[in-house]
């Protein structure tokens, strides 16, 4: 049987985002971190993690970021705009998102992760 892989969506300037990854540490999962803002994610794995957390694009929003209130928050997108501007702009997206081979989670708070194993 092969163990499932995991990964995380890490931004180390977000408060959430260390609580994410110090969690998971101390719970001795392994997991892949990717600095999401540095590797920038295609469009095909932003809409893979809308697909594996059941969630509308605009739930992986951060609504009070800059970027979003400046040039989204008055517009109405469908779900690729949303997809786009999260490809464009990865700071937008909540984060840590933790991703296993089938399911994706907003980790907040943290423990929410467990829920993938």
């Amino acid at each position: 049987m092969k163990s499932e892989k995991y990964k995380l969506l890490h931004n180390p300037r977000c408060s959430k985002s260390r609580q994410g990854l110090e969690f998971l540490k101390s719970k001795n999962i392994d997991f892949e971190i990717v600095l999401y803002l540095k590797e920038k994610l295609e469009i095909h794995e932003i809409k893979n993690i809308v697909v594996k957390s059941g969630l509308n694009p605009i739930d992986l929003i951060r609504e009070h970021e800059g970027i979003w209130k400046e040039l989204y928050k008055d517009k109405t997108l469908t779900k690729n705009q949303i997809v786009q501007a999260i490809f464009d702009h990865p700071k937008i997206m909540q984060r840590p998102v933790f991703i296993s081979e089938t399911k994706a989670i907003i980790a907040i708070p943290a423990e929410e992760a467990l829920k993938l194993l």
